[in-house]
């Protein structure tokens, strides 16, 4: 596999703050690793330059779902490829299902071979670019009848990451499991050592351990009358236009 230089974790109006930063975070903790800036021991590997971006959609600051205010790196540009594309959730990810902008950037680094990772409610964004196919994906509850409505394969019960190495598609459930299966994903496409410090320096290993390295996460507990309420409300919200919704 190419070695892995540039990684941009997508901003837009209503993402989710967990969703987003934490992962930028995860992923700007692993430059400094890569860096040796972080090094509890003498790595094996030369010290080298990992480029993370927080890449919004439109100009100006990205507002969060919760009114956090976030100054991107960079604004989005038709045809930029990056090693990584991570897009996450959040309220405002049922526009972006329908932003052809959005769609496009996810289908061009897909068909380039890049790695196309994301979280929560934003697996929706990624099923309607149509990239997903028959891959297997796990997602936020509250998206998984309306996608499964829809064709995508989501296995049940949900787990907290799975990872299809062939088509370099990363998802993840809600918000709870995003250090964990960032973390993971860490340590899969930038080695064991690398992802055994970024899980100790973000309290991973302690919680997950070995699973870490293997290509599916734990499994979630399934709470069917529960998740049927929330989907009830979160789903003309998160699939718009599903069914004749408005």
């Amino acid at each position: 596999m190419a070695e892995i230089k540039t990684v941009a974790v997508l901003g837009y109006e209503s993402c989710s703050e967990q969703d987003t930063i934490t992962p930028l975070e995860i992923f700007k903790g692993t430059a400094m690793v890569l860096a040796h800036q972080i090094a509890p021991w003498p790595l094996a590997e030369e010290p080298r330059e990992l480029d993370v971006k927080f890449v919004s959609v439109d100009e100006g600051n990205v507002v969060m779902q919760m009114g956090t205010q976030v100054v991107p790196d960079a604004v989005l540009e038709d045809g930029q490829l990056f090693d990584i594309l991570y897009v996450p959730g959040g309220v405002g990810s049922g526009k972006m299902t329908q932003d052809g902008r959005v769609l496009d950037a996810i289908r061009h680094h897909h068909v380039n071979g890049r790695i196309v990772a994301g979280n929560c409610s934003g697996i929706g964004i990624l099923s309607r670019s149509g990239i997903l196919g028959d891959t297997p994906v796990t997602l936020v509850a509250a998206i998984a009848r309306g996608l499964r409505a829809e064709g995508t394969n989501v296995p049940s019960p949900r787990r907290m990451w799975l990872h299809d190495a062939d088509k370099k598609i990363w998802t993840t459930t809600g918000s709870y499991g995003v250090n964990g299966s960032t973390v993971a994903l860490v340590a899969h496409y930038f080695g064991k050592e690398v992802g055994t410090i970024v899980s100790m320096m973000f309290d991973t290993y302690g919680g997950i351990g070995e699973q870490i390295f293997e290509q599916a996460g734990p499994e979630f507990y399934q709470h069917p009358e529960l998740e049927d309420k929330f989907t009830d409300f979160f789903e003309p919200m998160l699939l718009p236009g599903r069914g004749g919704q408005a």
